[in-house]
């Protein structure tokens, strides 16, 4: 009896102390919840005392420098005002956008830090009890299962992992790209809004001249009311256009603002862009340059990375070897067990799992070509349309200003020698505002196709010094630490009294 009770003692110690190891591998390798409340009160408030002059926007705007064929940008400085490369900054920093897509990029990259582990150990614990009496009644068994991944699937599992990462970078940097050639449309609409502003500022300016004249020559019954009446129903058509304009002016500084993540009411003086003639763009080279399209590159990523996935299924039909040593008390005696267990892929051999990776390769790979051909495409109808705005820009610049302009000159005149014909005047000062408003318009189509073109062919990147490729790959991850800076400095700015 004192030694069945001894063994049921060993073995009760036995399972305890398995027990105590199980939770003492438990409570050193979990990690501990931690809440974090989302606090829409305290954004609202950092957002509206977002800075546009801060050390980590210049930090970025130097890596940016660093990573591109900048040439002329000089440094970053917004004491004189926010020009458009200096908005492009802003905007890759505090996009809200951008800065989401970078988040979810931190979830590939966690994918990719962590993959390729090995499966956690087992630890299994058996306790029988023979019912018939028996001088041994109690068998214990404490085994550890372990899985050893001879089908080398955990390092096709990572290089699968980095892969996707790779891709989702990519998809960021079509993102990024993206965001800078909305920067340049939105800061060149509100350049040339400004520009038309001035020139109907200058229409309106003239019409008051004439209307004085009109005035004075109505009085004195050399000009009828009706045709006097004609410069007035102008003045109140320009007054109205300038109204509009105002507004719209307004409208396009907002959405700059907006694309660069800051607050509307944020002390801010944006530059006009300067919108000279665009540069032309070489013939027959459209799929070559269609090639460099961050979203033809981001494509072709995503395709590698649906390779590495379907190595992953095909490496996964093999199987792993599980082994698990143990040790027990069986009838009074010590034990040692060594069990091994090896699948046999003949039923599944994650047929499914290849089948549906092969799939989606196929996806990826028609999705890649897609991209490409309507790369391609819009490249050839950017290029058509950059050349039939910059044709019209040049007979309305070349010959038609300069003859409304000596058309009104004439007119002025004749006018001041004493001739006037007011329907003449009246329609030489109309004629010279809408071929200035139609120069304007034709230099906004000329730039947003070179924008277009742009934003097809992709960034100019700098190449072969090896701190430049440094500098280049360290963009997104810098642009990443910001969005994580930018939070804890938020949450810093929250709990001050």
């Amino acid at each position: 009896m004192r030694r069945t009770e001894h063994n049921c003692k060993a073995g009760s110690r036995s399972a305890r102390l398995g027990l105590a190891c199980a939770m003492a591998l438990l409570a050193g390798g979990c990690q501990a919840y931690e809440a974090r409340p989302l606090d829409m009160a305290g954004h609202a408030s950092a957002f509206a005392k977002r800075s546009a002059d801060g050390e980590e926007v210049r930090r970025f705007a130097r890596l940016l420098a660093a990573s591109e064929a900048a040439k002329g940008t000089g440094e970053f400085d917004t004491s004189d005002g926010i020009t458009c490369a200096e908005g492009e900054v802003l905007a890759l920093v505090f996009n809200a956008d951008l800065r989401l897509a970078r988040m979810r990029a931190g979830v590939t990259r966690a994918t990719a830090e962590n993959a390729g582990l090995w499966e956690d150990p087992t630890l299994g614990v058996d306790l029988t009890r023979i019912v018939e009496s028996t001088p041994e009644p109690w068998k214990v068994m404490t085994s550890v299962g372990i899985t050893v991944p001879i089908s080398g699937r955990l390092e096709v599992e990572k290089q699968r992992a980095s892969a996707e990462h790779v891709a989702e970078l990519a998809r960021v940097a079509e993102r990024e790209w993206a965001t800078r050639m909305a920067v340049r449309r939105a800061w060149t609409e509100w350049t040339l809004v400004q520009t038309r502003l001035d020139v109907t500022r200058e229409f309106v300016q003239r019409v008051d001249e004439v209307l004085v004249v009109v005035g004075k020559m109505e009085q004195a019954a050399e000009l009828s009311r009706t045709e006097a009446r004609l410069f007035r129903i102008e003045r109140a058509n320009a007054s109205a256009a300038l109204a509009l304009l105002e507004s719209r002016a307004r409208e396009a500084e907002l959405h700059a603002r907006q694309l660069m993540g800051m607050a509307p009411d944020a002390p801010l003086r944006l530059v006009p862009r300067s919108v000279g003639v665009a540069r032309s763009v070489a013939a027959g080279d459209g799929a070559e340059r269609a090639r460099r399209n961050p979203g033809v590159v981001a494509a072709e990523l995503a395709y590698a990375a649906a390779e590495r996935a379907l190595e992953l299924q095909v490496r996964k039909q093999y199987p792993d070897l599980h082994i698990g040593p143990g040790f027990g008390r069986d009838e009074g005696q010590d034990e040692v067990m060594f069990g091994l267990s090896l699948p046999i892929p003949v039923l599944n051999a994650n047929r499914q799992g290849i089948a549906e990776a092969t799939a989606q390769r196929e996806v990826a790979r028609v999705a890649a070509e897609a991209v490409l051909e309507q790369a391609i495409a819009s490249m050839h109808a950017a290029k058509s349309r950059l050349a039939a705005a910059t044709e019209r820009r040049r007979v309305l610049e070349n010959e038609l200003v300069p003859l409304v302009d000596a058309q009104y000159a004439d007119a002025r005149e004749v006018a001041r020698l004493g001739e006037v014909n007011s329907l003449v005047l009246l329609e030489s000062l109309t004629r010279q505002h809408d071929a200035k408003v139609a120069l304007v318009e034709a230099v906004r189509d000329e730039a947003m196709s070179a924008i277009d073109v742009a934003e097809i062919v992709g960034p100019e990147a700098k190449r072969a010094e090896p701190e430049e490729r440094d500098a280049k790959s360290e963009v997104t991850t810098e642009a990443n630490d910001l969005n994580n800076q930018t939070a804890s400095r938020s949450d810093a700015e929250r709990v001050r009294p």
